[in-house]
């Protein structure tokens, strides 16, 4: 899936795309993490992390739709760098055994998105719905610069 991704938005950066393709694009993305979040027959987890995805979705393409000088180029771009986030993510936790360890890369991910804000939103109770619940492995901001977040934890 991530190769099919960068496979589409290396075709968008090199040809002359329509902003309506970007925006089908991403609205699929959303979709597929829709039809994941509520497919019973996979683990709570997974359900979970594509919950996640679908409200981050849901909400970058909301707040792009309100701001006048937001392009559907960077909502492609956007929506790229949060999926690769939440996988960078996942794969850090998951090669980490000790408690200890895997606490530190949650706390890293998590302040990286609350310090590279995108919409600078002052709804702090949406934006931070996931932020302290503990019930959500993916306990990030939805206003996010995903591009700089994801750059701060590749450092």
């Amino acid at each position: 899936m991530k190769k099919l991704l960068l496979l589409v938005f290396a075709c968008f950066m090199t040809l002359n795309v329509s902003s309506q393709d970007i925006f089908n694009e991403v609205k699929k993305l959303k979709a597929n993490a829709e039809a994941l979040m509520n497919d019973v027959t996979k683990d709570l987890e997974t359900r979970k992390i594509a919950c996640f995805k679908n409200d981050a979705l849901y909400y970058l393409m909301g707040k792009a739709a309100t701001e006048d000088t937001f392009t559907e180029y960077e909502l492609g771009v956007q929506a790229n760098a949060m999926i690769d986030f939440v996988n960078l993510y996942l794969k850090r936790l998951g090669n980490e055994k000790k408690k200890k360890d895997r606490d530190i890369i949650m706390a890293k991910f998590k302040n990286a998105t609350i310090q590279n804000t995108l919409f600078n939103d002052t709804d702090k109770e949406l934006v931070y719905a996931y932020v302290d619940n503990d019930k959500y492995i993916t306990q990030f901001s939805l206003d996010t610069d995903w591009t700089k977040a994801l750059e701060a934890v590749r450092k």
